[in-house]
């Protein structure tokens, strides 16, 4: 039983690990192709991964109504396209250890949203976790300024870019956690995929007329072949091995290795500078994740009931 945990911890580690890397990759993508057309050939990769998988394991599944069609093509919308065109267009302007930092406020912005949305109780705990991430945010935003940095306010656009895709990715998750039906995992991941890249294409299409494929670099398409296969596909199979085993609470947890492996990555393939400012905002972030990530109290009246309930 110990060994099947500690191989789900790692599970975990690895798939929020790489969803700390998919800022590096993103930012090699941007720097060497259109935003939607890099955001199109990345979904194409996983696609060719996902499409097979699920239609090898369609035997069994319900068919799915409508609603849930709408609901989905409604999650590829916020948590891929407009989360994919809005993080790129912003690693464009900042760096991509900034951006990792920023991405990694999800946890305080959809429990945020789920008090402003579904009514789910906000306690002290939510509180000090969105108030502890924005001061995180904040350091990230005044080191262009306190480092004399000529263009600071390029890069206040572009983390403000990042803090879009953010809430896109949050509203992403107040959806899935309000209900779409009975869909696995694997279903849904390709069905959400399909729509956003349905979405994206007539964009991309447009940029491509006037990009010059034939001088597409090799690690331009590692970096495409990395984000179809590992960010866009292979961290949601880890994750979702590692979540089947271990409670929800404590693999929230581990959303703090996203900033962490973030900044660290951009420092050792990117030759980006790491400064205190960095540093302090990791600390806040990391604060913040762990207090979104940390169980409720039980209600007074639930305690009680369940100590009746013993006796």
């Amino acid at each position: 039983m110990r060994n099947v945990q500690t191989r789900a911890y790692g599970f975990l580690a690895l798939a929020m690990i790489i969803a700390g890397s998919a800022v590096v990759a993103g930012k090699c993508m941007v720097a060497a192709m259109p935003v939607f057309l890099a955001a199109e050939l990345g979904i194409s990769v996983s696609l060719l991964i996902l499409l097979p998988l699920s239609f090898l394991r369609r035997h069994g599944q319900p068919k799915l109504d409508g609603k849930t069609h709408v609901a989905l093509f409604l999650q590829a919308l916020c948590g891929i396209v407009l989360y994919r065109a809005f993080i790129f267009w912003g690693l464009r302007h900042t760096s991509a250890a900034a951006g990792g930092l920023i991405s990694s406020a999800a946890p305080a912005l959809i429990a945020l949203l789920a008090f402003l949305l579904l009514r789910e109780r906000m306690s002290g705990k939510r509180v000090a976790s969105v108030l502890s991430v924005s001061i995180g945010i904040l350091a990230v935003n005044l080191h262009p300024f306190l480092s004399g940095a000529v263009q600071a306010s390029g890069a206040i656009k572009g983390n403000c870019l990042i803090l879009m895709a953010v809430l896109c990715e949050a509203c992403f998750s107040v959806m899935s956690r309000a209900g779409c039906g009975r869909v696995s995992a694997l279903r849904g991941t390709a069905l959400m995929s399909s729509y956003a890249f349905i979405c994206l294409l007539p964009c991309a299409l447009y940029e491509a007329r006037g990009y010059d494929f034939a001088a597409m670099r090799l690690s331009t398409v590692l970096c495409i072949g990395y984000y179809g296969i590992f960010v866009s596909f292979l961290s949601y199979v880890f994750w979702f091995k590692g979540i089947a085993v271990v409670p929800a609470g404590v693999a929230a947890a581990f959303t703090g290795f996203v900033p962490l492996s973030g900044v660290l990555l951009s420092g050792m393939f990117l030759r980006e500078e790491i400064s205190g400012a960095h540093w302090l905002g990791l600390l806040f972030v990391l604060l913040g994740v762990d207090l979104a990530c940390l169980p409720e109290a039980a209600p007074a009246s639930r305690k009680a009931a369940a100590t009746q309930s013993k006796i």
